[in-house]
This record gives structure tokens, sequence and C-alpha cells, in this order.
């Protein structure tokens, strides 16, 4: 249980680092934060020390399957939140990055 805690608190940090920064007006530095794989890093790390270097093929495998929806994703967002606004343009942006990574999945 008190390495789920640990996991927590990466994760929360690495999202106050990434909001910090951007409240600052430093997006670049948000940005570059948010997308650092210090995430899948440490889960690397972790699936290796709680089951060996085996499961960690399938999960890198498996994250290429969400490049193509992480670009749709964002593009969805820029290309909308001028027009619609911030909820709309984030909510439509979830959904396209489900249906994006849905239908990846189906094809690949």
């Amino acid at each position: 249980m008190l390495k789920y805690a640990l996991y927590f608190i990466i994760g929360g940090t690495v999202v106050s680092v990434s909001t910090w920064a951007g409240s600052l007006g430093r997006s670049w530095l948000a940005a570059f934060v948010s997308t650092l794989p210090t995430l899948t890093v440490l889960t690397f790390i972790f699936i290796y020390q709680s089951a060996g270097a085996a499961p960690t093929v399938p999960y890198a495998k498996n994250l290429l399957y969400f490049v193509l929806p992480w670009l749709a994703y964002v593009g969805f967002y820029l290309l909308t939140v001028e027009q619609f606004g911030f909820w709309v343009a984030l909510v439509g942006s979830v959904v396209v990055f489900v249906g994006v990574a849905a239908l990846t999945k189906l094809v690949m």
C-alpha cells in the first residue's frame, strides 16, 4: 500500500510543477515538465521491481498506441479553444483522444 501512496505523490508532484510553471507564464517549461518521460520511467522501474523486465516490453509497445491519439488531442484543443472556449475544447479533446485511441487499437 505504501508504494501506491508513493506513486500518487510522484504523479501529483509532476502535475503541481507543471501547473506552477504554467501559472507563471512559463508555458514551455510547463509543457516540458508535463511531457518529460518521468512518469513512464518510474512506471518502467516499478513494473520491473514488481515483475521483472519481461512485462516492461508490452508496456513500452502499448505506449506507442497513444502517440497519434495524443497528437489528435492537442491538435483538437488548439483548433477549438478560441472558437468554443476552454471547457468545450478540453472535453472535446478528451473525447477525440479516447476515440482515436479506440480506433488505433482496432486497426492495429
